[in-house]
């Protein structure tokens, strides 16, 4: 079997019998596409202009036209040869020429964004924010067939390598976070620009020593140069190794969630539709639909305690179910719910029963409360419901001491002022009652004064402050004495009285008389 040095020495003669190409005349291809002139800097206008005006609104069509005439590739791919030729001069050039692009495609998205209503990251803005594994491949491949177009000379292929690199879009994106203060969205599209910027320089640099271009092709070079050429070279690779190497790290955390996620999902009976992870610092956060025959509540900090101690860094967990739909669950919970219903109608109807037969206790209760109150009399609030007047109908058959008694009853004790708790009971209109007096006497007894007060009490009830004093009997002098003392009694209580005699009444008694209806003296 050949060695290493047979296939090396077979690999050089090939190289030269298939690999001829004029150097000159690549390199002057070179150098003019990545010249800055006043068409670089207006087809750079042009191309951020439209850009960032399809990043506005979302649209894919508009950002792939800018894509197609944007200058950037020139400046790059004479970056990338420069460095594999150690041409100071065109790494300086090529330096120069890309640092105006950028600047003017940052000025320009800037101002168009400030003047612009729309302000919204839309989805293709936010898809330029989160560099991955993939935009790295597709910049190293996109680098490697610019290379090979631009070395052989095959135009038709710049067209492809301009929309895979998309290389104005991200720089768009950047003036749109910095004008909108938005610095996570500038950084994260400057680091997607800066990846592709710098696989397609060094996928360049490969493609041309493949070719056989270095040292010979450019000019003496000094040591001290040639150490700065290398030195850039050098740099150019740092970034692009921390982007390798965070995308590698992004790679493997999201790779640990979706096996976590999915054996989760396998062992619950579903399955993980939807998965979309999103850093904030040193947070990930995680949301992902689960797609699952059964409920799990608990599942998601399970999850987060899962991976935080797998990841060594803190993860949020934003899980979202879709229960699918299972025949034989379905039935039986179907036919539990079936169960249910019958049992809560069941319930329903018991509870319509004894409401029908409270309703009607109730309304018995109110029929009879105001069939008795109707026959005893009727009730009236005053004051605002401070005070109860209970006007007592004839039906009731309640006389005057009957009916004190009743509100001293409801008063809660004898004897209490009117005022004590509101209630007044007002007995029908009736007679009052006699003073009687014993023998000869005319000074008023225990007895007379009980029925004196009994009468003051209804005429209060009734207001009424004037009452005539019937007397009789033969000994008119005895009657008026008698009567005088009852006038006097009532006199002293608030209420005038007038004696009127009449002879044909029996001797030893006192009757009064209602004469007027007025309210009493205060």
């Amino acid at each position: 079997m050949p060695d290493a040095k047979v296939w090396w020495r077979w690999l050089r003669q090939w190289r030269r019998e298939h690999l001829k190409l004029d150097r000159f005349e690549v390199l002057q291809h070179v150098d003019e596409g990545g010249a800055l002139a006043p068409r670089y800097a207006f087809m750079t206008v042009m191309s951020c202009g439209i850009a960032t005006l399809g990043l506005l609104q979302n649209s894919a069509a508009v950002i792939i036209g800018a894509m197609l005439i944007s200058p950037l590739m020139g400046p790059i791919i004479e970056l990338g040869m420069s460095l594999a030729t150690f041409d100071f001069r065109s790494l300086r050039a090529a330096l120069r020429t890309l640092a105006v692009g950028v600047a003017i495609a940052l000025v320009t998205s800037m101002v168009l964004v400030a003047v612009s209503p729309l302000q919204e990251a839309t989805g293709e803005i936010l898809a330029r924010t989160e560099p991955t594994l993939f935009d790295l491949l597709v910049a190293v491949f996109s680098g490697l067939a610019g290379a090979y177009a631009t070395v052989t000379r095959k135009g038709e292929t710049i067209v492809g390598v301009a929309i895979a690199t998309a290389l104005m879009p991200p720089l768009a994106v950047v003036g749109f976070g910095v004008a909108t203060g938005n610095m996570h969205v500038a950084g994260g599209a400057f680091f997607l620009f800066m990846t592709n910027l710098l696989a397609i320089a060094l996928s360049v640099t490969i493609m041309a020593r493949w070719y056989g271009f270095g040292r010979e092709d450019s000019p003496e070079q000094t040591a001290w140069q040639a150490g700065l050429i290398i030195g850039t070279f050098l740099v150019l690779s740092v970034p692009l190794g921390l982007a390798l190497r965070d995308i590698a790290a992004r790679g493997l955390a999201e790779r640990t969630i979706r096996t976590t996620l999915d054996e989760a999902a396998r062992k619950a009976g579903g399955r993980i539709s939807t998965l979309r992870v999103d850093r904030d610092g040193a947070l990930l956060a995680v949301d992902a639909l689960l797609v699952t025959p059964v409920h799990k509540p608990q599942l998601a900090s399970a999850l987060e305690d899962d991976l935080e101690r797998q990841l060594g860094r803190p993860v949020r967990v934003e899980l979202r179910e879709v229960l699918t739909a299972d025949d034989a669950r379905l039935a039986r919970e179907q036919a539990s719910i079936a169960e249910l219903r019958e049992s809560v109608k069941r319930l329903q109807g018991a509870a319509d029963q004894d409401r029908q037969a409270r309703d009607a206790r109730q309304a018995l209760q109110a029929q009879v409360r105001e069939r008795g109150v109707a026959w005893l009399g009727a009730l009236e609030a005053l004051d605002d419901g401070q005070q109860v007047r209970w006007q007592l109908d004839a039906r009731a058959g309640l006389d005057l001491g009957r009916a004190r008694a009743l509100e001293a009853y409801l008063r809660g004790g004898a004897g209490e002022p009117a005022a004590a708790n509101g209630i007044e009971v007002v007995p029908s209109l009736q007679a009052l009652p006699g003073i009687a007096f014993d023998g000869d006497n005319t000074a008023l007894s225990d007895a007379a004064q009980r029925e004196l007060g009994l009468a003051r009490w209804a005429l209060q009830r009734w207001r009424v402050s004037n009452v005539q004093i019937a007397t009789g009997g033969r000994d008119a002098a005895l009657a008026t004495t008698r009567a005088q003392a009852v006038a006097q009694w009532l006199g002293t209580h608030g209420v005038q009285a007038e004696i009127m005699h009449e002879a044909e009444r029996p001797a030893g008694s006192v009757d009064l008389v209602l004469a007027a209806l007025s309210p009493p003296a205060r």
